[in-house]
């Protein structure tokens, strides 16, 4: 089963400067000041051929390569990109105006080429859910610069369906049979020059960009999982960018000079999810007990080394749509103990056994700070760790008591409702804890057919609100990105989405 971001972020702003750091510069084409080459260790190495339905459309923008109709902004707002301009023509139809420019092999952008892809997308085997025949019902060419984009009922949110990676657009020549090939058929700044059997994808500047000069001459990205090995790159001077730096890897690296560590909030938040379908945790006063044992601090400290935050909710604190009085629940033996006299409860009722799938590294040892401060609480957790692969039957089937798990909200497109109808209805897909609230359910839907972008954003306030009276989860942390940069790099972009890596304004100065 091909890797996805989809899959790992459904168990994945602002720029802060952590650190410095020094290294012994290794690799002159890596990190010496004037010249133009780049290179950059990141975590995905494509995996799936670079079918555009995968994950490895994030691949290809994240290289400066593909491109979509639309692209969002700092604040999620979608602008401008391969289309020039859209309206909603209908309640159910929205057509997009395609801009006069060619694939980096000379091919032009046309209303068909867009039309083909769309098409091409919405038939294959697994569909993204954001552009998947279950939204979209219809794409045609209407005439040579306009497409025109159809929905099952109305849906406000279609220009940032097609902001997603899956809906990116390659030149026709990029498709034969079941192969997807990159290698010039991109409209991006960087042109794929050769895909390194899948382990690096060398880049050379497209000289024709219609966004404007690319500043940088040429790239290199490696993959490597092992974010060790990422950290060891950076250090050593083999690479002057390591992207996706786990919290293991960042005491290695600070104190260094040379290095920055640049951190970016991410729309993902790592919550305990008890399981509400069955006793003890269908009473929300147990669940609530569980919360108040919690010490959020002492895990931000001990198991994040401080570049995580408190968690109120799905949300994180600088969401427009994040309630204001929304506060973490700071929780310590004493008050769990209050709480369970106060309900009746007993501690020893509340044992359960805590699922740590280890495809997040630092779950281990936020299993074992929760079951130390759960002890003291007086309540006993059992951890069980694996793979994820290992315990998804379990989880999706409802046969266990509490998970961790690490939630992107924004994961289908920039904007929380997708998530919030898989996560959090009664009927949801992926509602991994049985949480099943009437009310809930009718925010959601008022939520999901609400034009106003206001009143949206209040109705997403109004189901945080909810989510954190009932207990639906126990929200622990909202997570950050960290990324190593060399000195020389300039112009790196701090992108919350993870779907933009090099642009047109990355350089070595």
């Amino acid at each position: 089963m091909a890797r996805t971001f989809n899959a790992l972020a459904g168990l994945s702003t602002g720029l802060v400067l952590l650190a410095g750091c020094s290294f012994d510069s290794g690799s002159p084409d890596a990190t010496t000041s004037g010249t133009s080459k780049l290179v950059i260790a990141d975590l995905w190495a494509p995996d799936s051929g670079y079918a555009l339905e995968t994950d490895d459309a994030f691949t290809l923008t994240r290289a400066g390569c593909l491109e979509t109709l639309v692209a969002v902004d700092k604040d999620n707002q979608a602008q401008p990109a391969l289309a020039t301009e859209w309206k909603q023509a209908a309640p159910t139809s929205w057509t997009f105006t395609i801009r006069e420019t060619k694939f980096q092999n000379g091919t032009a952008l046309t209303a068909k080429v867009v039309a083909d892809d769309l098409n091409r997308l919405l038939k294959a085997t697994a569909p993204p859910r954001s552009f998947s025949p279950s939204v979209i019902s219809a794409v045609t060419a209407v005439d040579d610069r306009t497409v025109r984009i159809e929905t099952p009922e109305e849906d406000h949110f279609l220009p940032l369906r097609v902001s997603v990676p899956n809906t990116g657009i390659l030149a026709p020549e990029a498709f034969s049979g079941t192969t997807t090939n990159p290698v010039g058929t991109c409209t991006g700044p960087f042109k794929i020059t050769s895909t390194g059997t899948g382990q690096s994808l060398a880049l050379t500047a497209n000289a024709d960009y219609w966004g404007g000069d690319v500043a940088l001459g040429s790239a290199e990205i490696r993959y490597a999982e092992s974010g060790s090995t990422r950290a060891t790159q950076l250090r050593t001077g083999e690479v002057s960018v390591a992207a996706n730096l786990p919290v293991t890897t960042l005491t290695t690296l600070k104190g260094d000079n040379k290095i920055t560590l640049q951190q970016t909030s991410l729309p993902r938040t790592t919550g305990l999810y008890l399981n509400t379908r069955k006793a003890p945790f269908d009473n929300v006063e147990a669940r609530r007990a569980i919360q108040k044992a919690i010490g959020l601090d002492a895990i931000v400290k001990g198991v994040y080394e401080g570049t995580a935050t408190p968690a109120a909710g799905p949300f994180t604190p600088d969401e427009p749509w994040t309630p204001a009085e929304l506060k973490p629940v700071q929780g310590d033996a004493a008050a769990a103990k209050a709480a369970m006299a106060a309900a009746g409860i007993d501690p020893a009722s509340l044992g359960f056994e805590l699922i740590a799938y280890s495809d997040r590294p630092e779950f281990a040892d936020l299993a074992q700070v929760i079951q130390a401060q759960l002890a003291e609480a007086g309540i006993t957790v059992k951890i069980r760790t694996g793979d994820y692969a290992s315990v998804e039957d379990d989880l999706m089937s409802g046969k266990f008591q509490a998970t961790l798990l690490s939630r992107n909200h924004l994961i289908d497109m920039p904007e929380p409702i997708s998530m919030l109808r898989s996560d959090e209805t009664c009927k949801g897909s992926f509602n991994l804890a049985g949480y099943c609230s009437p009310k809930v359910d009718g925010l959601v839907k008022e939520a999901g057919s609400t034009g106003d972008t206001t009143k949206r954003h209040a109705l997403y306030g109004q189901i945080a609100t909810q989510l954190a009276g009932d207990v639906a989860f126990i929200p622990l942390v909202h997570e950050s990105l960290t990324m190593g940069v060399a000195a020389a790099v300039k112009g790196l972009p701090t992108d919350p989405m993870e779907r933009t890596l090099l642009t047109k304004d990355t350089k070595l100065s």
